[in-house]
């Protein structure tokens, strides 16, 4: 999983193309030694690393907002006591620890459980799968009880490891034992 900095511990404030970025990483790459890539997590796109096409602006302590390079940025971490480029995990480690997660200390949100409505059993079911795809680091979208995710099968591994089985009426559909509620997975289609 990428160094995620707490905002506290981050050395500078970040603008990425005019946005703020609450959640900034740093993993290290194969390519050159020594070299790491800064990854920054949206809740729609999911985390992605900063290329030279971005728009970089940071502040630090009392000084004002200031346009710097990717390399200007990197050289900013790199004098920082956060950053040691040899123990950033590479990106194999990363999807790996993101994967296996744990998922299993998760708590199942409360329902009431009323004789006419299903709504309560699946708004529960709901806010258990975003809570599961959250710790994993797997963007979402959700539309009642259908999540669009970049990887369906991908997104499947943690939420059987949750305890979610395979629905026997669709394969791309899990089913919550507790609540009997069945949710959708959906891959998003790749733009070009």
């Amino acid at each position: 999983m990428p160094e995620q900095f707490a905002l506290d511990d981050f050395p500078c404030e970040l603008l990425l193309n005019g946005m703020s970025m609450h959640s900034v990483g740093t993993r290290r790459t194969s390519e050159r030694a020594g070299d790491f890539d800064i990854v920054v997590t949206d809740l729609v796109l999911g985390a992605f690393s900063l290329h030279s096409g971005f728009e970089i602006d940071i502040r630090g302590g009392d000084a004002s907002w200031r346009r710097v390079s990717l390399n200007e940025l990197k050289a900013v971490l790199r004098k920082s006591s956060l950053l040691r480029v040899a123990d950033l995990p590479k990106a194999s480690e990363i999807a790996e620890c993101q994967l296996f997660a744990r998922v299993d200390d998760i708590e199942f949100p409360d329902w009431e459980s009323g004789g006419v409505s299903n709504l309560g059993r699946e708004e529960a079911c709901v806010r258990y799968v975003q809570r599961v795809l959250y710790r994993v680091g797997i963007p979402h979208l959700v539309a009642g009880t259908t999540f669009t995710v970049p990887s369906a099968s991908t997104a499947r591994i943690p939420l059987k490891r949750a305890g979610f089985r395979r629905s026997a009426i669709s394969r791309s559909a899990l089913v919550e034992p507790r609540t009997n509620v069945t949710v959708q997975l959906v891959q998003r289609e790749q733009r070009r």
